[in-house]
């Protein structure tokens, strides 16, 4: 009798049911769950671009504070950092009378990486600038009006989805007070007749309120367009005391105003500028949304049928269409099947529409998300952000699904059923019918965990060691410039010095690609994460032919986290298509979309993952696990 109840417990186990938990074992059905974190901008190499604004008004600055010039060392040093630094770019402005752009020339553009016009420009600044007038002589207002139109012009010129990586710095170098100083009725409320009366009086107050205000709006142009700001103030206290406290003031609130720091020096021989850390990158981005989606089954009123080529038309519509399923754009002509339909336009006849002809590359992917540049410019998406309406959502899912791509969904529910659209594409349901009932079995469950913001080690790319990727930095790891060495053979070694240890680590064999640990001098195998090491992801094809170390630079960076398990993704038999020879290929993508700091619904930066699966019916996968993880560093910034 016992055994005959074992039995029929057994029977009823839910091994093969939905579990909130646990994800079932079943070959159709697969759940994925990892860790992803926000790009760091360091780490990541966002574009920061240096204008430096310097006064060289004739006065105290080359009498009396500075007679030998030794700010220009100083200056020309800094300039040969940031260029040593990648992906920082630089422009000078020199102010005395007015303000003038000394690098780089208008034909290089805005900005410019080339030393030479930068060194130049410097090298101008040793000569002080003659007086208009009497009393025209520092122009602080007219050196930020060049800085500024120099960055409005970079932000014309920069596509969206790089503006919001970019983070644009200003220092402001001042040895004086403005001259001309603010008149009194530049400042003069609307009808304040008391006040215009009294207008033609030099105002410190006024000037001050017009410098902080011109800063200001200065960040809120830049912040509009996506990107972020900093203004630093350096004071070279060169004029008299009571001057200088005056100034002292003006450059602590610009430097408010502009999110940045403010240092005063009385003598040029205390110049330093480390404390301004103007090359940290503080763009910071914060989490907005995971969304995990098999591009090769597309929801349907009757649940997930087969799209094997990934173009938005489930394999059924295409034979119904006389299209390609193998083939997501089956004319050749740069534009997907589905957006050529979107468009009115014949999916079997190649034809170049006028809007992509002025196009590099009409078929290219510029943003990696999945639609051609044609196919954005014939659906009016901008080919530089993945998700052109910032609500999370990428362009492919919501072309793919039908819904508005370009304005954020919010609670919009086109099909009624009580699930927003948004919901829907997250949940890969479908937004054009009443699925509701069926959703418990069909919806994708995410289980996401914010882990808010977290302070971890991480380093930079190796550029110097070819065919090796950092891909964690233990926790132990110390903050500072360790070394990472490679050892061509049969097999291969790499070794790791931690910037705390004395000596480097054992030489790790590496017989064949693959990922590897690759521990300090220091650690020890019960440390954990809390020792010190490197894991590594090695492509000996690429690597150096000789032996190549390289200096790595780990830092402590905060960063956004979300720890996340995704079930119920369902998968479906394909047929092979283009790039996928394979049967039953089922391309999981992972999309992490972050948005800019204190900006939650602006379009910002994508992470994406892939994670193929094959899937033979009826019992046939690979990989077999019911739940696959997917690291932090598989997630490939989109840039």
């Amino acid at each position: 009798m016992r055994a005959l109840l074992a039995l029929a417990l057994l029977g009823c186990t839910d091994a093969s049911l939905y579990h909130l938990r646990e994800a079932p074992i079943e070959a159709d059905r697969v759940a994925v769950r990892g860790r992803v974190c926000t790009e760091d901008p360091d780490a990541a190499r966002f574009p920061l671009k240096l204008v430096l604004v310097v006064d060289h008004a004739a006065g105290p600055l080359f009498s009396a504070y500075d007679p030998g010039g030794q700010r220009i060392p100083l200056l020309q040093s800094l300039v040969r950092s940031a260029l040593a630094r990648p992906g920082v770019s630089l422009a000078v402005v020199g102010y005395a009378s007015q303000g003038v752009r000394f690098a780089p020339a208008p034909d290089e553009g805005p900005f410019t990486r080339n030393p030479g016009p930068l060194l130049a420009a410097i090298t101008r600044l040793a000569l002080p600038g003659g007086c208009l007038g009497a009393d025209q002589c520092r122009d602080h207002d007219d050196g930020l009006r060049a800085a500024e139109g120099l960055i409005e012009d970079d932000l014309a010129r920069t596509p969206a989805g790089e503006r919001v990586r970019t983070q644009y710095v200003v220092l402001f170098v001042n040895a004086g007070e403005a001259s001309p100083l603010a008149r009194r009725r530049d400042c003069c409320a609307s009808g304040d007749r008391a006040c215009l009366a009294a207008g033609d009086a030099p105002d410190a107050a006024c000037q001050l309120d017009r410098d902080v205000a011109r800063v200001a709006g200065l960040g809120a142009t830049v912040a509009a367009a996506g990107a972020s700001f900093r203004l630093h103030a350096l004071h070279l206290a060169a004029a008299p005391a009571e001057e200088a406290d005056r100034v002292a003031r003006t450059m602590d609130r610009m430097a408010f105003a502009g999110a940045g720091r403010s240092l005063r020096f009385e003598a040029v021989t205390g110049v330093d500028l480390t404390d301004l850390a103007l090359f940290d990158r503080e763009g910071a981005l914060r989490a907005q949304r995971l969304v995990v989606a098999n591009i090769n089954a597309l929801p349907g009123p009757a649940g997930p049928v087969p799209d094997s080529d990934g173009d938005g038309l489930s394999d059924e519509d295409e034979g119904d269409l006389g299209t390609a399923p193998d083939r997501a754009d089956t004319d050749g002509d740069g534009v997907g099947d589905r957006v050529e339909l979107l468009a009115g336009l014949d999916p079997q006849v190649p034809e170049l529409p006028g809007v992509c002809r002025p196009l590099a590359d009409p078929a290219g992917d510029a943003d990696r998300d999945g639609l051609t540049d044609c196919d954005e410019a014939l659906l009016g998406t901008d080919r530089s952000l993945p998700d052109t309406d910032g609500d999370g959502l990428v362009d492919r899912l919501e072309v793919a699904l039908g819904t508005d791509y370009l304005h954020a969904e919010g609670v919009v529910d086109d099909d009624g059923d009580g699930v927003s659209n948004a919901d829907e594409v997250r949940e890969r349901t479908d937004p054009q019918s009443v699925d509701a009932a069926a959703r418990l079995g069909r919806a994708y469950r995410y289980d996401v965990v914010d882990e808010g913001v977290v302070v971890e080690p991480v380093a930079p790319a190796l550029e110097r060691v070819a065919g090796v990727d950092i891909l964690q930095v233990s926790a132990g790891t110390t903050a500072g410039v360790g070394r990472l060495r490679f050892v061509p053979g049969a097999p291969a070694g790499l070794q790791w010095q931690d910037a705390g240890d004395a000596a480097p680590g054992p030489l790790v064999e590496v017989p064949r690609d693959g990922d590897y640990l690759l521990p300090g001098a220091s650690y020890a195998p019960l440390q954990g994460d809390d020792g010190p090491f490197l894991r590594v992801r090695v492509r000996l094809a690429e690597a150096p032919p000789a032996e190549a170390s390289e200096a790595v630079r780990v830092l402590f960076r905060a960063r956004q986290c979300l720890r996340y398990t995704v079930r119920n993704i369902r998968l479906l038999d394909t047929v092979p298509a283009e790039g996928r020879p394979e049967r039953g290929r089922n391309d999981l993508l992972l999309y992490f979309t972050q948005a800019p700091a204190g900006r939650p619904t602006a379009p910002g930066a994508l992470r994406q993952a892939l994670v193929p699966v094959q899937y033979l019916p009826p019992a046939t996968r690979t990989p077999t696990g019911a739940v696959l993880e997917v690291l932090d560093e598989e997630f490939v910034g989109v840039r």
